[in-house]
């Protein structure tokens, strides 16, 4: 599922055999599950975006866990070699199997 709180970039043309980055954003809370309501005395529960994985035409090519330390809006970058024109994908996961996702497309030219 598309989700306006995530943000891929890519470049748009990158040459044959050059590494890129894919650069990721996600608009996410973080909640470590630790932290207690200030109007009463509730733990607000845990849920955080628990796996990241990257894509490339539909392959996989990277993958990260992450755990409740991460920063709220967790920024994420990762290198991917360029093989041929095509579609790049960043899926994430939170702690209740919730999967929101992102696509971006970079077009490879001969160097």
């Amino acid at each position: 599922m598309a989700s306006p709180d995530r943000r891929i970039h890519v470049p748009a043309t990158v040459k044959r055999g050059e590494v890129f980055e894919v650069r990721t954003l996600a608009r996410h809370a973080m909640e470590s599950g630790v932290r207690f309501s200030t109007d009463n005395i509730v733990v607000i529960p845990r849920h955080i975006l628990q796996e990241v994985l990257g894509f490339y035409n539909g392959r996989q090519v990277f993958r990260a866990e992450w755990f409740s330390s991460v920063a709220t809006n967790p920024y994420l970058g990762f290198r991917v070699k360029a093989v041929e024109s095509g579609e790049i994908e960043v899926v994430w996961i939170s702690d209740y199997n919730v999967r929101t996702s992102v696509k971006a497309r970079i077009e490879v030219i001969e160097a």
